[in-house]
């Protein structure tokens, strides 16, 4: 790899001057500035990034842990999160805790150990249950940003924040719209026991039935998950039990799209015999063979969102968490009852 030394030999200038050109220093002139990046442009010259952060005693890193990488609701937090990190000069390092807090509480540790800048974290599902995550990166005194959910007890971390949609507000528009189609018999599929976000939707859907003057009733609601599994056993236990029902609020598109599986096994027809709505408006709610109407949220903006948060922190700027709005996308799974 070409050096700075070597492209400061070839033009007969210092080092100090053809890094600050590199750099567009104003103290530095246009005509030196043009020959300097010819040079380099001649000789693919790449910046040390490592060596430019150790002069400016920082690591220039973000690190980001997710649940799963794959899952196209995380992929898109995880591109809004990319592309602000891009903006500031932060470079990303990813990783996976598998939903799992002891594999979560390892990848925090490695990304303290390369001392990233900020931290994004995604929780694992039954990390909401355990602190010692955030323990850790009080210690560390890294800044830390919670994203789509957060446990009890976080706001007492100093030097942690997070942001979420709003969940209770997407549970209530989702039951709401159900409710205006006439369907009063409404189930709900949670999310997993002891998440924030899943405890967020069921109140909104809880509050929106009592708005309407239809009462709850324990028997409609049933445990799910994050994936479409899930959706396809909640599903599937609901009609072993019998329960009546016209119409479904699920956790996520893909607890809805398993339930809508489990349905068509069962002869049932969406949405001619039964209204599904999904959570989060990903690729599956659009190209799922009966389109899904969902309540739809900003995952790339929640990134964004995220990386300016943290950075704010950094800059020791006191900061209040954000909840995103979000908004219903009807689509061809629900019709009057």
């Amino acid at each position: 790899m070409p050096t700075l030394k070597e492209i400061a030999a070839t033009l007969d200038l210092s080092v100090m001057a053809v890094s600050k050109a590199l750099r567009d220093a104003p103290d530095i002139s246009a005509g030196t500035k043009a020959r300097v990046q010819a040079e380099a442009r001649r000789r693919n010259y790449i910046p040390n990034r490592a060596a430019q952060n150790l002069r400016l005693r920082r690591s220039g890193l973000l690190g980001i842990v997710v649940p799963q990488i794959n899952h196209t609701y995380y992929s898109h937090l995880i591109w809004g999160a990319e592309r602000q990190a891009e903006a500031v000069d932060l470079q990303v390092l990813l990783s996976s805790s598998l939903d799992r807090a002891e594999n979560e509480m390892r990848e925090v540790q490695k990304l303290i150990a390369r001392q990233v800048e900020a931290l994004l974290l995604v929780p694992a599902v039954r990390w909401q249950h355990r602190l010692a995550t955030l323990e850790l990166v009080r210690a560390s005194g890294i800044p830390t940003v919670l994203l789509d959910a957060y446990p009890a007890g976080a706001e007492r971390f100093p030097g942690v924040s997070w942001v979420v949609c709003d969940d209770a507000r997407g549970g209530q528009i989702a039951t709401e719209h159900l409710l205006e189609l006439g369907h009063k018999q409404i189930l709900f599929l949670a999310g997993p026991n002891g998440s924030s976000s899943s405890a967020g939707r069921f109140s909104g859907y809880q509050r929106a039935l009592a708005a309407a003057g239809v009462p709850y009733a324990d028997e409609r609601v049933f445990l799910a998950d994050k994936d479409i599994d899930s959706g396809r056993k909640a599903m599937s236990q609901a009609l072993s039990e019998k329960v009546e029902f016209t119409a479904i609020v699920a956790y996520n598109d893909s607890v809805a799209i398993g339930a809508a599986e489990a349905l068509a096994q069962q002869g049932f027809r969406v949405p001619e015999d039964v209204s599904l709505v999904g959570f989060g408006d990903g690729v599956l709610a659009t190209y799922y063979r009966v389109p899904l109407t969902t309540v739809r949220v900003a995952q790339a903006e929640m990134g964004e969102k995220a990386v300016r948060l943290a950075l704010e922190m950094q800059r020791g700027k006191t900061v209040q968490p954000r909840i995103l709005p979000v908004e219903i996308i009807v689509r061809e799974s629900t019709r009057k009852r």
